[in-house]
Parts: structure tokens; sequence; C-alpha cells
């Protein structure tokens, strides 16, 4: 081989050499460059998107701290209602409202945003907490937005708002990959086992309690060993010891209709005298509030009059914690047969006839009209009360609907005869009455001898040892 032809072969050896390390110049550089840097749109972003969620999470930790309302967020019943989302058992970590640590995360990420590492090792570890926190959060949101569709079914607008920010901002750090591939697949597995720890800790909490008891101390005579008085009794509206039937709308004797229907008559006769208490049997009562008691025979009554174990529920049919605290009381007398039986009384959240409400939410527009509906179906005929009562509370129809099924269920001439007299408004009006005496707020309202249990009650059992500790 010439020399000049070993020249040549160098020259190109020198330059395959020469390139190659250039290449791998180029490789090394862009690596150091996308590891630790980001442009500033994507920096600004998670910024702004860390800042607001911890602002959100600072305002739900003091509101469930303080046991304060949260401002604009629905209530009674509402699909955005945040007060249900932060009272239930999701709502705590280790005895913490969850937005605590979702305080801590978004202080470490917005710190470590504004950190400037001076070296290349200590920004790499910047980033991984950064990854590490925003991931973490992100699954974390899509934890708490699927417990509140799927189990609370309610939906907290200023949690949507926080967990909608910790989803930006873990896109925003996955699009940009500031981290190596290898340390970003430890801060997957990392945010997972600390997601999962979460889910583990939370599944261990006790369903919170969503309901209060409030004592009825008796009015002693002085002594402190004896009631001062026996129990005042709480009546019935006055015009309800006649038969409905008897009245026309503007209070006169209807006597035509009576005689084409000689049957109404018969019936009528036979319920005055069953509610003037005449055929001999001892009239039952329940107490309540210590001092006031109520007659089976002439209030709304699930059970039977004479029943051993009797109390009294104030509720209305459209409110949410109302439907499930039925639920609970329907397991309750499913258990405890005849021997338990409940004074009904619905109590209408529709400022239209109930003068405590301030304004009426949107579900409870139509709770006056199904109050006063329930009643005259009750008035009428005694025996489809129950079924009715719990028609209303298992489909939650609106009052056109639920007045087709009344007229299915009872006599429609006797429907639409009570339902335009004053029966089911002076009914209503008592309800209200008894409900203020008891302190007015919150319903449904669980009323015994010297206790009142107020808020709903989901659980049979805890309804069956309420029942049983204080109706002994």
């Amino acid at each position: 081989m010439s020399m000049v032809q070993l020249g040549t072969k160098n020259s190109r050896l020198d330059s395959t050499v020469r390139k190659g390390l250039q290449g791998q110049r180029i490789s090394i550089a862009i690596s150091n460059e996308s590891v630790g840097e980001i442009n500033a749109i994507a920096w600004w972003t998670m910024f702004a998107c860390s800042s607001t969620a911890l602002m959100t999470s600072c305002y739900l930790a003091w509101a469930a701290l303080t046991s304060s309302p949260v401002a604009g967020c629905g209530g009674g019943g509402s699909i955005f209602d945040c007060s249900h989302v932060l009272h239930s058992r999701w709502s705590m970590v280790l005895s913490l409202p969850v937005s605590v640590p979702a305080i801590a995360t978004h202080v470490l990420i917005l710190s470590m945003l504004m950190a400037k590492p001076l070296s290349h090792r200590l920004q790499q570890a910047r980033w991984a907490l950064i990854g590490f926190a925003s991931l973490t959060a992100a699954a974390a949101a899509i934890w708490f937005i699927g417990i509140q569709i799927f189990w609370i079914e309610h939906l907290c607008s200023y949690c949507l708002v926080a967990h909608a920010g910790a989803l930006v901002l873990a896109s925003v750090f996955l699009w940009n990959r500031p981290a190596q591939v290898t340390s970003l697949k430890w801060i997957v597995v990392a945010s997972a086992v600390a997601v999962s720890s979460l889910i583990l800790l939370q599944t261990t909490n006790a369903a919170p309690l969503t309901h209060e008891l409030i004592n009825h101390p008796e009015t002693s005579d002085g002594d402190g060993t004896a009631p001062a008085e026996e129990a005042t009794l709480f009546e019935a509206p006055s015009s309800a010891s006649k038969p409905q039937a008897f009245k026309m709308r503007n209070g006169m004797f209807n006597g035509l209709t009576m005689l084409m229907n000689p049957s109404m008559l018969l019936n009528c006769g036979l319920a005055a005298e069953a509610d003037d208490g005449k055929g001999g049997g001892k009239v039952h009562a329940a107490q309540v509030l210590s001092s006031v008691k109520l007659e089976t025979n002439v209030w709304p009554l699930l059970g039977k009059p004479d029943a051993e174990l009797v109390f009294v529920e104030l509720f209305d049919y459209t409110c949410e914690h109302c439907q499930k605290t039925h639920k609970a009381i329907e397991g309750a007398r499913q258990r405890m047969g005849d021997r338990l039986a409940i004074i009904a009384l619905p109590v209408p959240l529709d400022v239209k006839c109930n003068p405590t409400v301030k304004s009426t939410e949107a579900n409870h527009m139509e709770s006056c009209a199904i109050a006063k509906l329930a009643i005259a179906v009750w008035y009428v005929d005694h025996d489809k009360f129950a079924e009715f009562h719990n028609y209303l509370f298992d489909k939650k129809p609106t009052y056109a609907v639920a007045l087709t099924k009344a007229q299915e269920s009872v006599d429609p001439e006797k429907l639409t005869t009570t339902l335009s007299g004053s029966i089911p408004s002076e009914y209503v009006t008592k309800h209200i009455s008894l409900y203020q005496k008891a302190g007015a707020g919150t319903i449904p309202k669980l009323m015994f001898p010297k206790t009142t249990s107020v808020g709903a009650i989901e659980s049979t059992d805890v309804m069956v040892q309420l029942i049983e500790q204080h109706l002994r």
C-alpha cells in the first residue's frame, strides 16, 4: 500500500472519529439541556396551578377545622354540596382534613419551583421532588373526583378547582419531562405508593356521626325529684275532629253529596267515632320535649296506634337527609314489627308555608304541596298512608306525579274534597309549631320523651339502638 493511500485512509478515520466525538458531545449537551430546564410558559403554568390549589386547600382546611359553611357551594341536597363532601368519611386522613396534606404538597411544589440549585445534581433532585408531588396530587385528585361522583354523589366546587390545578400541574410536568427517564420511573412508583397509602388509611376511617342528641330536662317541683306538672297535650287541628267529607270549600255542609252517596256518610261517622276515641279503648300517646304529648289516633301514623314504642319524626319529603333517615326507620320497623310506630309530621322547607324558612332552595320548591298531599291521603284513608309515605321517599316524584299516584291510592273524590279544604294546611301549620317548639333548625328531628335526635341517621343498627335507648 502506498503512503498516499495510507494517509488518505488515516485522514478518513480521523474524520470519522471527530464526527463521532462531535455527535457524542451534541448528544450530551442535548441531554444536559433536557434535564432541569422548562420554558417560561410551562413554569408559570405550574406555578399558577399550584398556587390556586394551595389557596383553595387553605380555605377548605379552615372551613373543615372551624366547621364553617363553605361560601357559594349549594347545600340542602343539591349536586354541588361542599358541606356534604367535607363531612363524609373520605374527607379525613389520620384525623386531619385531606386538605392539610394537600397544603403541604403544594407548598413543596412552589418552594421547589422558586428554588435556584447551585449544582446539576441538586437540580435533578429539585425536579424529582416537583414531579413526585405533582403526580401524587394528580393521582389523589382522580381518586377524590371518583369518590365524589360514585360514592358521595355530591360535588365540592372548591375541591374540583384544587383537583383541576393538580391535574394540569402533572400534565405540564409530564409533557416537559424535566427529570431523567430513570428518575421519572421511580417518581411514578413513589407517587403510586403514596396515594395507595392514602386510600388505605381512608378506608379505616369510621363513618362520621351525622346526628346529635339534644336533651330536654324535666321541669321539677322544686326538689328535683318529680315533674311539677303532667305533660301538656299537643292537640291536632280543631277542624280535624269532624270528617272532612262533611265540609265544603266555604265551610258549608254538602248535604246533597252525602244523600247521593250514603256510604260516605257511614264511613265518615265511623271515622269520627274512632277519632273521638269512643271505642272504649285507651288512647295512646307519644311524649316529646319532656312535657308535650301527641295522641296517636289524630296524627299521621306509621304503624299501629297502640304500639308499645312510639316517637315523633319531623321531616321534609324533599330533604335528602330525611330520605336517608327514612331508609333507616323502615329498617327499624321491619326489625321491631308492631312494637314500633312513628307519628310522621312533614315540615316543608318552603317559605310558602313555613315562616321559619328564609329562602326556598330549588329542591324544596314543591315541598308544601307534597306535604299537604300526604296529609290528605292519610286523612282520607289511614291504612293507605304508610304506602304513600314510602312512595314519596323512595320515588321522589314531582307533585303532579305524586297527585296521580294519590288518586290511584285512595278515593279520588274524597281526596279532591280534602285537598280543597283547610285540613292539610292546618296540619302543616301545627307541625311547624311543634318544629318551632323543638328549636327549629336542622331536620330530620326524631323526638323521644326526653331527647331529640337532630340530623341524618343512615344506619338501621344505629336507629334501632337509638329507639331502644330512648323509648324504654
